[in-house]
Formats: structure tokens, C-alpha cells, sequence
């Protein structure tokens, strides 16, 4: 915004798009706990299941038992669920777009980064826990290294400071 003009009429308008994501980021985590607690309910009634047919038959089922398969089946998606709720919460608290974030850490794992992976990167070592700070450093670094190109875009993108 580069005059008053500008501000009058461009505010309401951010303000309006602050909004419209803060609600969009508001539905996901309300989602992501819907399915925790809807996951946490049916691994329950799997487990309940299974102990009742082990009372029942006075003996443990076995590895292949379908209602030990369930209740396995059934763990697996709270621990999926619980983890997903956390991943959002991470990327809401570091102030990065939960998308970005996953983008940038697929590319660390696969040591396949770009200059487009920047600006995630300096939004993660401003704003990230620990690790994700030293990998977001140690990232920039290996893009840094060999290019002036790079170190140019790095300081334009921010991330000079929080180094």
C-alpha cells in the first residue's frame, strides 16, 4: 500500500481475505479433531469387541483374528488422525501454510530443493520448532554454497536474520 488511497480501499479487502483463511484453517482443525475423536470412538468398540470375544472364548486371539486385525486396524488410524492434528497445529503455530510445510520437508528428506522451496524454508526457521529450524539452516546453507543467485534470493526472501 503506497498512499492513503491505497490503505482505504485495499484494507477491507485484506481484512476480509484475513478472515475468509483464518476460518478456512479454523474448519480444518475442527475436521482434523472430528476424525481424532471419531477414530478414537471406533478403536474403542474394536477393543471392546475384541476383549468381549476373548471373555467370551476364555482364550487371546490370534495375530490373524478379524477382530484383532480391527482393533490394529483401528490403532493405526488414531495414530494416523493424532498425527495429522498435530502436523496442522505445528504449521498454524510456525506461521506456514501446513501445505508448504510438508512441501519443503519432502524435499529436505529427498535432498531435491529448489529456490521455489525458499521461501517455506526462511517461514520455517523463523517460525518452526528446533529441528525444523536446524534443517530449514541446513537447507538454505546447501542451496547457498554454490550460488550467488541463490544467496541473493535467500537474503531477499528473509532469511539473513533469523540465521
Amino acid at each position: 500500500v503506497t498512499n492513503q488511497s491505497d490503505k482505504d480501499g485495499q484494507l477491507p479487502k485484506i481484512k476480509a481475505l484475513d478472515a475468509t483463511v483464518q476460518g478456512a484453517f479454523g474448519d480444518i482443525s475442527r475436521s482434523l479433531e472430528d476424525t481424532l475423536v471419531a477414530s478414537e470412538a471406533a478403536a474403542a468398540r474394536a477393543e471392546a469387541e475384541l476383549t468381549a470375544w476373548e471373555t467370551e472364548n476364555d482364550a487371546k486371539a490370534g495375530e490373524k483374528n478379524r477382530l484383532k486385525v480391527a482393533a490394529r486396524q483401528a490403532a493405526s488410524a488414531v495414530a494416523a488422525a493424532r498425527l495429522a492434528k498435530e502436523e496442522h497445529a505445528r504449521a498454524i503455530s510456525s506461521s506456514v501454510v501446513p501445505a508448504m510445510m510438508k512441501r519443503a520437508e519432502a524435499a529436505l528428506a529427498e535432498d531435491s530443493l529448489s529456490m521455489s522451496d525458499v521461501p517455506e524454508l526462511v517461514l520455517q526457521l523463523s517460525g518452526g520448532g528446533d529441528k525444523q529450524k536446524e534443517q530449514a539452516a541446513r537447507a538454505l546453507g546447501s542451496l547457498a554454497v554454490n550460488s550467488n543467485n541463490n544467496r541473493v534470493a535467500i537474503a531477499e526472501a528473509g532469511g539473513i536474520a533469523p540465521l
